[in-house]
């Protein structure tokens, strides 16, 4: 006798099949965690960004991955990118070097803001400051025992020709404001005054300038071949001091350019939320805590001065040259271009 079994009498069937295997799971795997991830572009050292977003990290479990560049380097490749971003946040460079390209960046004001000193804060700046650089010279005491080097005029002596390090304006922030300085300190004020001293100061160099600003102050901290002066910032400077490297800083007499680097988000990005994050991180007590007893660089917040066991001079005690921000950033690419000129004057291929 064959028993026919109707269309219901099989779906029954099977879902008593399911609920007997689903009873034989105590659990359904967990779902998978979604990560959340920035994507940063960066010109500082590793050295600095890894104890920083170490601790971002580890506070609010967004992933971050740093690609690394030249300030004028990575401003190109956001120019590139504007219609299909890749990057959320660019944490670094300077004022002098990104100020004129803020159509890339999106408007937001930290959570820190009012911690800041005034003429850092965002209604001054447009801008989310993280720190304050001094643009210095540093030299190799081993390699240069020549007369004492006080300034930028003393760079200009016969015995150093051939023998300083200087970065590319167009690609390194550290190289703007030393080409900024040079112009306003050797000019008494007047930018346009200074360019006698950056052309004498062009056939110093020879004409050669070092594609990586990364390379201009460690192959002087390396002492290896003949450069014994680099002109590159007080960050590095100062942690090369620390770590028993043969140099010393020289604060220029003349006058020297303190520049401020920021941290911009960068427009388009669909990762508004995180970038605000990181930026109201960066700028937070903890954080730039870090930057002065750790870091050797100078906060921008009002309530955390320098440790009293920092390298770094006390800036009351700094020639600083008091620039036009908006003369600066608008003559950028002509200064960048005219210094350019001037090296490609004395250069000679060897």
């Amino acid at each position: 006798m064959v028993t026919r079994v109707g269309p219901i009498a099989l779906l029954i069937a099977f879902a008593l099949a399911l609920f007997v295997g689903c009873g034989q799971h105590d659990t359904l795997p967990p779902p998978t965690p979604k990560v959340e991830k920035l994507v940063v572009y960066s010109p500082h050292p590793l050295s600095t960004l890894k104890p920083l977003l170490t601790q971002f990290e580890t506070e609010t479990g967004i992933t971050v991955e740093v690609i690394q560049g030249g300030s004028g380097e990575l401003m190109d490749r956001l120019e590139a990118e504007k219609d299909a971003p890749v990057c959320d946040v660019l944490w670094g460079g300077m004022l002098s070097t990104v100020g004129h390209r803020m159509e890339l960046f999106e408007s937001y004001t930290c959570i820190n803001d009012e911690a800041m000193a005034p003429e850092f804060r965002h209604e001054a700046t447009g801008a989310t400051l993280f720190s304050d650089l001094p643009a210095v010279l540093m030299v190799n005491k081993d390699k240069y025992q020549g007369p004492p080097i006080t300034g930028y005029g003393d760079l200009l002596a016969p015995e150093l020709r051939g023998h300083i390090a200087m970065g590319d304006p167009a690609k390194s922030s550290a190289a703007y404001a030393h080409l900024m300085s040079m112009l306003y300190a050797m000019g008494g004020g007047s930018p346009e005054a200074g360019w006698d001293y950056v052309d004498a100061f062009c056939g110093q160099i020879e004409g050669n300038v070092i594609a990586s600003s990364t390379e201009v102050y460690k192959s002087v901290v390396a002492g290896t071949g003949q450069l014994s002066v680099a002109l590159t910032f007080e960050e590095v400077a100062a942690k090369a001091l620390s770590e028993g490297a043969p140099v010393y800083l020289v604060y220029p007499r003349e006058g020297l350019a303190s520049d401020q680097d920021g941290i911009y988000i960068v427009k388009g990005t669909k990762k508004q939320e995180l970038a605000e994050k990181l930026l109201d991180f960066l700028t937070g007590p903890a954080a730039q805590k870090m930057l002065s007893e750790q870091l050797y660089r100078r906060p921008v917040r009002m309530d955390l001065p320098l440790s009293p066991h920092s390298p770094l001079k006390p800036k009351e005690e700094l020639t600083l040259i008091q620039q036009d921000r908006a003369l600066v950033s608008a003559s950028r690419q002509a200064w960048i271009d005219r210094f350019h000129a001037l090296c490609q004057k004395y250069y000679t291929e060897e």
